[in-house]
C-alpha cells in the first residue's frame, strides 16, 4: 500500500494520478447539501435524485429500464476504467489494490475480505465452483426451472461429463409463500443429493428464494450450497455471513453499476482450501492463499477492477439504504400500476418479501418480442428485456436509481397504450 501510495504521488507530478475520487468527492458534496433536507417534501427528494441522475451517462431522451441485463455506468465509473487503461498505455503500473477492493466489498456484503475471488462475472463464477467440486457418478445435483444459463449450464455440462443427475424442481408462479419453497427442495432431497444450487432472485420474474433456510437444510444434511446471486447486491441488502452458503457468484456490472467483465464469487472457509481451481496459474496449489489462489489468472484487465472499485464507492456515496429504498418504490409503482393496465398479465410476486427490483408480464394479443420492438420506436426509445428463455415470452422491465416516478408512469402508459391498440 505504501508503494502505491508512492506511485500515485509521483503519478500526479505527470498527469497520471486518478481523478474519479475527486469526482465522487464532489457529488457527496452535493448530495450532503441536500441530504439534511430529505423527508420535507418531494422537492428535496426530487433534488437529491435529479442529482444522481446527472451522475450518468444515460441521454435524457432514453427509457432505459434494463439493469436486470446490463448496468449502465456512472461517469466516476468510466472515469476509473479510462484512467486506468491510460496508465498501462503510458507503461505504468495498474495501481489497483486487492486488499481496497476486498474490503470495500466485504463492507457492503458483511463477508470476510479474505472470501473473495473476481472472475468476469456469474457464468464463471459458477464454472469455478461445478468444475471445482469433486462428484462422482450417480451424484445429485438439485435446481430449479428458472436458472438462468449462467447458473445451469455448468452443471448441465459436469453432470453430462461425470455421470451426474441434474434435477430441475418448478417454481410457483408467482410465488406466495417463501416456505413453500423452502419445503420442496427439502422433499426433494434424497441421499444422492451433493449439490443444491439456486438464484437468490431470479432472472424470470425477480421471485427472492430464501437462501438462508435452504442454506440452513444443506448444511443439516453435508450438501454443498450454491447460490447464483446475480441480481442482489446493489438493489437489495445481502448479508453473506447470515446467508451462510458455501458459495455465492454476482454480477455487480447489474445493480451494482460496475464495468463489464467484473463478477466476484465469495467462498466460505472451508472451500478456500478444498476447492479445485478451474484455471491454473502460479500459486494454484499454494493453501496458505486461500481464495485468493483463483484470482491467480494470468494477465487480467485490472481496469475493470478499478472500475468496480469506482462502482462500490459510488454505492457508498449515494447510500446504500437510500439506493435499496429507491429502487424498491420504483418497482413498487411499476407493478401497481401495470396490474390495473387491461390485458396484463403479472408473474412476480407484489410481496416485498418474495421479490425484488423486476416486473414480468405479458400483455394479451402481443408476443414479448413484439411488444419490446414496438416499445423501442417509440420516442422513449424504451429499453426492455423478453424472457425468452422456457417458452416463457414474459416482458421484464427492471428500473433502478436513476429512473424517476415519472418515467415509471410514462413507461406503463406506452405498454397501456400497446395492449389498448391490442384489444
Amino acid at each position: 500500500m505504501t508503494d502505491r501510495r508512492a506511485f500515485l504521488r509521483g503519478g500526479a507530478a505527470i498527469g497520471l494520478a486518478a481523478v474519479w475520487p475527486r469526482r465522487l468527492e464532489a457529488l457527496a458534496r452535493r448530495l450532503d447539501r441536500i441530504t439534511p433536507q430529505a423527508g420535507r417534501g418531494a422537492q428535496a427528494d426530487d433534488a437529491f435524485w435529479r442529482q444522481v441522475r446527472q451522475a450518468f451517462l444515460i441521454p435524457e431522451d432514453r427509457l432505459f429500464l434494463n439493469v436486470g441485463t446490463l448496468g449502465p455506468q456512472p461517469r466516476v465509473v468510466v472515469d476509473a476504467v479510462v484512467e486506468t487503461t491510460r496508465r498501462v498505455a503510458m507503461t505504468y503500473p495498474p495501481g489497483v489494490e486487492w486488499n481496497e477492493l476486498k474490503t470495500t466489498l466485504a463492507r457492503l456484503l458483511h463477508g470476510d475480505p479474505a472470501g473473495f475471488v473476481f472472475p468476469r462475472n456469474t457464468t464463471e463464477g459458477m464454472s469455478f465452483v461445478a468444475n471445482g467440486l469433486e462428484l462422482a457418478a450417480g451424484d445429485e445435483i438439485l435446481t430449479t426451472d428458472h436458472e438462468h444459463i449462467g447458473g445451469r449450464c455448468c452443471w448441465e455440462l459436469v453432470a453430462a461429463r461425470h455421470g451426474l443427475r441434474l434435477r430441475k424442481l418448478p417454481l410457483p408462479v408467482p410465488a406466495t409463500d417463501a416456505g413453500e419453497m423452502a419445503a420442496l427442495f427439502e422433499r426433494a432431497m434424497t441421499p444422492a443429493t451433493r449439490v443444491v444450487s439456486v438464484s437468490h432472485v431470479t432472472f424470470t420474474n425477480g421471485t427472492i428464494l430464501p437462501v438462508a433456510e435452504l442454506a440452513a437444510l444443506c448444511r443439516d444434511r453435508g450438501v454443498v450450497f450454491v447460490v447464483d446471486g446475480a441480481h442482489p447486491p446493489g438493489v437489495m441488502p445481502v448479508d453473506l455471513e447470515a446467508i451462510g452458503a458455501d458459495f455465492y457468484a454476482s454480477s455487480p456490472h447489474k445493480w451494482l453499476l460496475a464495468p463489464q467483465g467484473t463478477g466476484f464469487l465469495y467462498m466460505a472457509p472451508p472451500w478456500r482450501t478444498r476447492l479445485w481451481p478451474t484455471l491454473a496459474s502460479g500459486g494454484w496449489d499454494d493453501l496458505e492463499l486461500g481464495a485468493h489462489r483463483f484470482n491467480h489468472l494470468g494477465t487480467v484487465d485490472q481496469s475493470r477492477l478499478a472500475g468496480l472499485l469506482a462502482a462500490l464507492r459510488f454505492h457508498e456515496t449515494v447510500g446504500p439504504e437510500r439506493v435499496h429504498a429507491r429502487a424498491r418504490m420504483l418497482r413498487d409503482r411499476l407493478h401497481d400500476a401495470l396490474a390495473g393496465v387491461p390485458g396484463v398479465t403479472i408473474y412476480t410476486p407484489r410481496d416485498p418479501a418474495l421479490a425484488t427490483g423486476m416486473v414480468s408480464f405479458s400483455v394479451d394479443g402481443i408476443e414479448g418480442a413484439e411488444l419490446q420492438r414496438r416499445l423501442a420506436r417509440r420516442p422513449e426509445k424504451m429499453r426492455t428485456r423478453v424472457i425468452g428463455e422456457f417458452g416463457l415470452g414474459w416482458m421484464r422491465l427492471s428500473p433502478h436509481l436513476y429512473n424517476t416516478p415519472q418515467e415509471i408512469d410514462r413507461a406503463v402508459e406506452l405498454i397501456a397504450e400497446e395492449a389498448a391498440a391490442a384489444r
